[in-house]
């Protein structure tokens, strides 16, 4: 009874969201460039007093040309003495005030505090609520229980007292009340610190219903490391679920069990016991066997854990997009799971967009929403409620067909000087001061380097040119270490599991100069050359080849 009538108010909440959220989107997509121009004339007037508002005079610019041409382009560490500011209590960004802080590493090694007012907070309900949508209209997500994967919402606040952590966190914290009692795992596994008993307790979890029907997380490389734990740990897992004790498991996630257990179908836990007896293994079918649904990021690298998935799932499991999403701001909502069109959310930020090439050639020809080519790469630039303007995020999307005259845009990849595998988001800046600590500590002479994100191998390989070959290994573990104490998300991954140890090959002598040969044949100006030294590997492994010293 407490299920049916679960379902019957998701359903009420799904038609209230179609009509105060789906149904006003699509309209401002009929005309794309008003709604953007609307959209930025409020945030300018909003925010005309603020610091950076009078500093590039808000209250004068009536257009987006004016505006491209008052406010030049930011980043993070440029808006950084603003931020600091607005934490300090002045309306240096916006005049509404921000009520939390995402928090990532930034390029520079030093964590970035992104402000969320209230309209930053309600953007991540809006795409949550059209995606949630979407999933109850056209599948089977939230027929029965969900597994969702998130960080802690707050890890901790700042000096005025606002709390920060993780946007997983707070997209799981939007997650409406009746909804988030379909979600298995209880909410005190998010505050778990140690990733080891964190990822038990989803295992534990994960094993006890047999009426899983969706999964939520942002990376899916989460539920691969989860299917390999289970794999790897069966007989200790069902031994915990069968009631007794196993010196396996970790204290913290211990300590959810009891809750875990008295939440889980029993008559699943025995049928699975007894297929574990006799088979000796479990399969994904035999634990789940109602999966639906799995939304989760599928652009960039994530689909190589999705192909991957899908030799363990069974073959009719939908994996839907869960949008385009960063720290920074949600970027789009995934208004149609069938098709995966994610739709930007043009009512929540302004959008500007440089072809990909324009902008490699250093040609800032800046586009809007409504002049994006379905099929083209862009870099993309955002203007925030919460304070951001004219952001440039460094990051690569694709247009594709949308609704009205409004584009979808898919994420491809990290654009130049950060490269990204599985969420850490590695920069030029934090590769470059690993090399330089670990040429100090072990009096290296070096030459030329390049670091490749492989992404089929979920590690980085990096070609250095160096004197002392007998001490590659221990160097390869020192600069693992090095990247890790520089960038908390790399960290977080490698310790996990989702990346691997960095692996360290010697280039030839000279191969840096080799290299620059090539770009220069290929038409780049000698003076104006700038070594590549962050890439990824399906770009430059097979070029590199012959410079790579063998053992």
């Amino acid at each position: 009874m407490l299920h049916f009538l679960l379902n019957q108010l998701i359903s009420a909440n799904m038609r209230w969201n179609d009509i105060k959220i789906h149904r006003p989107t699509f309209a401002a997509a009929r005309n794309t460039e008003q709604t953007q121009s609307n959209l930025l004339a409020e945030i300018l007037h909003e925010n005309r007093n603020t610091v950076i508002g009078r500093s590039f005079d808000f209250s004068s610019i009536s257009s987006f040309e004016e505006y491209r041409r008052k406010v030049p382009l930011q980043n993070y560490e440029q808006l950084a003495p603003f931020i600091d500011r607005q934490i300090g209590g002045e309306q240096a960004l916006t005049a509404a005030p921000p009520l939390y802080y995402a928090r990532t590493s930034g390029t520079t090694g030093r964590y970035k505090d992104i402000p969320q007012t209230h309209h930053g907070l309600q953007q991540v309900k809006h795409a949550q609520k059209h995606l949630a949508l979407s999933l109850w209209r056209d599948t089977d997500f939230m027929s029965g229980s969900i597994l969702g994967f998130a960080s802690p919402m707050e890890e901790g606040r700042l000096q005025n007292g606002i709390p920060y952590g993780a946007m997983s966190g707070s997209s799981y914290a939007s997650i409406s009340p009746v909804l988030a009692r379909k979600f298995v795992l209880p909410s005190s596994a998010f505050s778990i610190k140690d990733l080891d008993a964190k990822y038990q307790v989803y295992c534990l979890a994960a094993l006890s219903t047999r009426n899983l029907t969706g999964i939520a997380t942002a990376n899916p490389s989460s539920i691969l490391k989860l299917v390999h734990l289970i794999e790897d740990n069966i007989d200790q897992l069902m031994t915990l679920l069968r009631g007794e004790h196993s010196s396996w498991v970790l204290p913290a996630a211990e300590a959810c069990l009891p809750e875990i257990l008295q939440r889980g179908d029993h008559r699943h836990i025995a049928e699975l016991n007894k297929k574990l007896h006799l088979n000796g293994s479990l399969t994904p079918a035999d634990i789940w066997p109602k999966l639906s649904t799995i939304a989760t990021w599928t652009g960039g690298s994530c689909g190589i854990a999705i192909n991957q998935l899908k030799t363990y799932l069974p073959d009719d499991v939908r994996f839907a997009e869960f949008g385009y999403g960063s720290s920074e701001f949600m970027g789009s909502a995934n208004v149609d799971v069938l098709n995966n069109t994610c739709l930007p959310l043009l009512n929540h930020h302004v959008y500007e967009f440089v072809k990909r090439a324009d902008w490699e050639a250093e040609q800032h020809k800046f586009l809007g929403l409504h002049q994006l080519q379905p099929g083209q790469d862009y870099y993309i630039f955002i203007t925030s409620r919460s304070g951001l303007y004219r952001y440039n995020i460094n990051d690569i999307v694709r247009a594709a067909p949308g609704v009205g005259d409004c584009p979808a845009i898919q994420f491809i990849q990290k654009g130049r000087g950060v490269t990204n595998i599985t969420g850490e988001k590695l920069s030029e800046f934090q590769l470059i001061e690993a090399v330089n600590r670990c040429q100090d500590n072990f009096k290296l002479i070096t030459g030329g380097y390049m670091a490749l994100a492989d992404e089929q191998a979920s590690l980085y390989h990096l070609h250095l040119e160096f004197d002392k070959p007998s001490i590659a290994e221990p160097l390869a573990q020192a600069l693992d270490d090095c990247l890790r104490e520089l960038n908390g998300e790399y960290d977080d991954k490698r310790a996990s599991g989702r990346l691997r140890p960095l692996k360290l090959s010697r280039f030839c002598d000279n191969a840096s100069e080799v290299i620059k040969g090539w770009c220069v044949a290929s038409g780049a100006r000698e003076a104006q050359y700038k070594p590549t030294i962050l890439a990824y590997a399906k770009d430059w492994s097979e070029k590199l080849s012959p410079l790579i010293e063998q053992d």
